[in-house]
């Protein structure tokens, strides 16, 4: 098989090149077939190889594009006439019979002595000009010949717009380089080739910018941007496109600038640690029983700077039997750090710090023995280990609960916890199945262990078993409360502010009463989100 390209239009309209290789690469460079001198023109273009009885055509990924009859390709069957245009160079695709593979080249022809006698083959010097055979080139700039670096400098130049000029023109002859006038006096040996300042190969890294800084865009250009873009996109590519460098450089200078202001920004708004987040109006002391959403103690991120010690005040007031419960939520403490006394006894300290410390909810029963009814108790949360402003600790959710206990026999009270407990287990059997059962197993199991606080010593082991199996569901139901405010959070970066309104009633359907700290949050980013 053989086919033939054919210049249709352009500089070098009417030469042919012919082909009976499986593959023809075209391209600006020499190890191309085909060696097109045109910036418009990538290095390695594309190429056209056989398949099966036809030809194809693929684009190596050229910064022009490919196209056949007017249509941008990747890979794409030829037929005979095709028009294919290569940045500002279009060729006549035309398959040619398979014996024409075997037809030798004219160039040869003239040479060959004829195959028969008394026959003689005539070739017009115009066709053995124009034709070549398997390997040819096209679009040379004039005075190439004569300084032979400038195609050198066109094959190593970046690719630009189609249509552009490739080569600066040829000096006049009353202008004519040393370098010319060497060659013409006929030297003994050829000189040096000489090298080119910096400055020069900068410039000839950028021809097409700084020809389209100079001249500006053509009107087809402008109109391929506005097509292709469209708005204010193609008006920003073609002001920076015609911009100069000086007016570039402001530009990204600008740009650079406001980048650095917003990390100083950031810095300063998270990560400055003399910064009291949020901190207004009176420090709150008195503990009730919602949630104090403000933080106490010292670092980053604290409302209230409290390096030593916190202490809330909270007023205990019961008709009959009754417990007391704290709850808190606790980040940045270690081991042993912080001690929790009630009208100055130690009645426990606050865990140290897990992987999920920031959602997990915790609490502690305080002996009803140290309460004093009907006057104000202290509440006091001691950093043992922290000299002023060393260590950083942080506690926040402060809020105090009141249990009243009934006042039945131990065997009832045991009959009515184990029916607690069961109904708390059937629920957390079935977590998955409904939203609220991980709640409704926590309260069951809740309610079981309270019921039991009632019972004398010494306890039963249901007691035990049933406070162990409530910090169990609690666990459960930190995760998911972790896990739908991180979903909320994300819509809510995202902009999709429906997404995030959902997730924040979905939550409702997990916590439905605000004795799980849950409720209090999704609440806050409720209100803090405008939603």
């Amino acid at each position: 098989m053989a086919f033939q390209l054919k210049i249709a239009e352009g500089k070098d309209a009417g030469k042919e090149f012919e082909f009976d290789q499986d593959s023809v690469l075209i391209g600006r460079t020499p190890e191309c077939d085909v060696v097109l001198y045109d910036a418009g023109v990538s290095r390695k273009h594309c190429r056209i190889f056989s398949e099966g009885d036809g030809y194809i055509i693929e684009d190596m990924g050229s910064a022009n594009g490919t196209k056949v009859n007017g249509t941008p390709v990747k890979t794409q069957p030829l037929n005979d006439g095709d028009q294919i245009t290569l940045g500002p160079v279009v060729f006549a695709f035309m398959a040619m019979a398979s014996e024409m593979a075997e037809e030798p080249n004219t160039d040869a022809a003239i040479a060959a002595p004829p195959a028969e006698e008394n026959s003689t083959r005539i070739v017009p010097l115009d066709q053995v000009k124009k034709r070549q055979k398997n390997k040819g080139e096209a679009l040379k700039p004039e005075g190439a010949d004569a300084e032979p670096e400038k195609l050198g400098e066109l094959q190593r130049s970046a690719t630009r717009a189609a249509g552009m000029p490739a080569v600066r023109p040829a000096r006049a002859a009353t202008g004519a380089s040393p370098r010319a006038a060497i060659e013409r006096a006929g030297p003994s040996a050829p000189p040096a080739p000489r090298r080119p300042p910096p400055s020069a190969a900068v410039e000839r890294a950028a021809p097409a910018r700084g020809a389209a800084a100079a001249a500006g865009l053509s009107a087809a250009e402008r109109a391929r941007i506005k097509r292709e873009s469209g708005g204010l996109v193609a008006r920003i590519k073609i002001f920076w496109i015609e911009a100069s460098t000086n007016v570039r450089r402001g530009i990204i200078g600008g740009f650079i600038a406001l980048g650095l202001g917003l990390v100083g920004l950031v810095y300063y708004v998270a990560l400055n640690p003399e910064r009291k987040v949020g901190a207004s109006g009176p420090e709150p002391e008195m503990l009730g029983l919602q949630p104090i959403p403000d933080s106490f103690g010292y670092g980053p991120g604290v409302t209230w700077d409290t390096p030593d010690l916190k202490t809330f005040t909270w007023e205990y007031t019961a008709a009959t039997r009754a417990v007391v419960i704290l709850h808190y939520q606790s980040q940045s403490v270690s081991q042993g750090e912080v001690v929790i006394t009630v009208n100055g006894v130690d009645v426990g300290q606050v865990p140290p710090d897990t992987l999920a410390s920031r959602d997990r909810a915790l609490e502690l029963m305080i002996p009803p023995n140290i309460l004093k009814k009907g006057e104000v108790n202290r509440i006091t949360f001691d950093n043992t280990k922290n000299p002023p402003g060393e260590d950083q600790w942080r506690l926040w959710n402060v809020w105090v609960e009141k249990a009243l206990l009934p006042d039945l026999p131990p065997d009832q009270l045991i009959s009515e916890a184990r029916t607690a407990y069961m109904r708390g287990k059937q629920n957390f059997e079935r977590a998955d199945v409904g939203a609220r059962n991980r709640y409704l197993a926590w309260k069951s199991f809740r309610e079981a262990w309270l019921m039991l606080e009632a019972h004398p010593e010494p306890k039963p082991d249901l007691y035990f078993e049933a406070r162990d199996r409530m910090k169990d569901a609690q666990q459960e139901l930190d995760k998911t409360c972790s896990k739908l405010l991180l979903e909320s959070e994300g819509y809510y970066n995202q902009r999709n502010f429906n997404g995030a309104k959902h997730t924040l009633d979905y939550i409702r359907e997990y916590f439905p009463e605000f004795d799980q700290p849950c409720a209090s949050l999704a609440e806050a980013k409720r209100y803090e989100w405008g939603m």
